[in-house]
């Protein structure tokens, strides 16, 4: 059947949008990296990342297969499907609250960027990313936000690229790691492995339901593209992130204490090299500070001329100003494990109804919510 037909644009299309939408500052950056994986040594974070890499895949595959079923209206209906009615609305408030700190953390590293690499002061650099994300939001640059969004790919590349090389040109230093590891210390944000691997995959799933329902609808043409997208997508980053972990590893004497170790690194590759990638990383800060700050704003009022929705930008960029002053190791050590525990209860609740309850996608009205009337 031509409908059930494998399509490899797709598959690239689905599992690309997924990466697109992850990557951030904070994979490119390496602090993220740094924080669960790395610091658990050589065979710990291989064991972070088998344990990410089977809950990455997992959960995409399904959000997608099910937002394709389901093809909801509003994507944010997904956290119901999943978690019910009441529970659900708690979770489609929450993710915006969420989002605001994610928003706030992009502003602090905008700042670590300028600071580390720039040499300038870091508040350069979080006014820099304030004034642009709120001039896009509050006049609708839509178009702006998409061509800049265009560096996912190439940062993703960029960002395996120095991984490979630091692995290449320092092998013996992922050898030396773990007794590294024994004299430094690595900010971790969860001291056993396995935690870190579950974690990992809990605080990401928390922003990216009504984002992976989306990608279900509008993309995904059968299940079988949407389960190979779902793989391709989950796999494929994951892979990233641990060729950016060694390459982090073969360098952990030098960049243990750094905001932005990924930075670093390129630099050491070649100048010229580490001026491309900051100029790429400052370009994805953009890009996920942007969505982020939209999606908060939109919580308000969903017209972005309304006075409630410019009233919210405006608050929600100011406000971002006092968290962004954080450092930005210090921010993802506190906003990522918050994410995750709300992660929990997510595939909690996906485990539930997909697997013990067998919710079946016609039994859903995505119409039945708090504060509604029934005829």
């Amino acid at each position: 059947m031509e409908g059930n037909k494998i399509s490899i644009p797709q598959i690239i299309a689905i599992g690309g949008a997924f990466m697109g939408f992850v990557i951030g500052s904070s994979f490119a950056s390496g602090q993220e990296c740094m924080q669960y994986f790395t610091g658990h040594g050589v065979l710990g974070s291989i064991g972070v990342g088998i344990i990410a890499m089977i809950l990455y895949i997992w959960f995409v595959t399904v959000i997608v297969e099910d937002g394709r079923q389901l093809k909801l209206q509003n994507s944010g209906k997904m956290f119901n499907f999943y978690l019910g009615k009441y529970l659900g609305y708690v979770m489609e408030w929450f993710t915006p609250i969420m989002l605001f700190f994610v928003y706030s953390t992009m502003i602090s590293g905008a700042g670590s960027t300028f600071e580390e690499y720039y040499g300038v002061n870091g508040n350069i650099g979080r006014a820099f990313m304030i004034i642009a994300s709120l001039a896009t939001v509050l006049l609708g640059l839509n178009k702006l936000v998409k061509i800049v969004g265009y560096i996912a790919p190439v940062l993703l590349v960029v960002t395996m690229v120095i991984g490979v090389i630091s692995i290449i040109n320092n092998p013996a230093g992922i050898a030396e790691a773990d007794e590294v590891l024994k004299h430094v210390e690595v900010k971790n944000t969860f001291n056993n492995w396995a935690v870190s691997g579950f974690m990992y995959g809990a605080y990401t799933v928390t922003g990216v339901v009504p984002y992976l329902a989306d990608i279900g609808k509008s993309t995904a043409t059968n299940k079988k593209n949407a389960l190979l997208g779902g793989f391709f997508g989950g796999g494929a980053f994951l892979i990233a992130v641990m060729i950016l972990n060694f390459g982090l590893l073969a360098n952990l004497a030098d960049v243990y204490n750094l905001e932005i170790p990924s930075l670093f690194v390129a630099a050491s590759i070649h100048p010229v090299f580490g001026t491309i990638f900051s100029v790429l990383l400052i370009g994805a800060i953009y890009t996920t500070a942007v969505p982020m700050l939209y999606t908060v704003c939109n919580r308000v009022s969903s017209d972005s001329k309304s006075t409630p929705y410019r009233v919210a930008a405006i608050v929600t960029a100011i406000v971002s100003i006092f968290g962004g002053q954080l450092s930005f190791s210090t921010m993802i050590g506190i906003i990522y494990p918050i994410s995750g525990y709300a992660g929990i209860v997510i595939f909690a609740g996906m485990i539930y109804t997909k697997y013990i309850k067998k919710k079946k996608y016609e039994d859903f009205d995505e119409n039945d919510v708090i504060g509604k009337r029934r005829a």
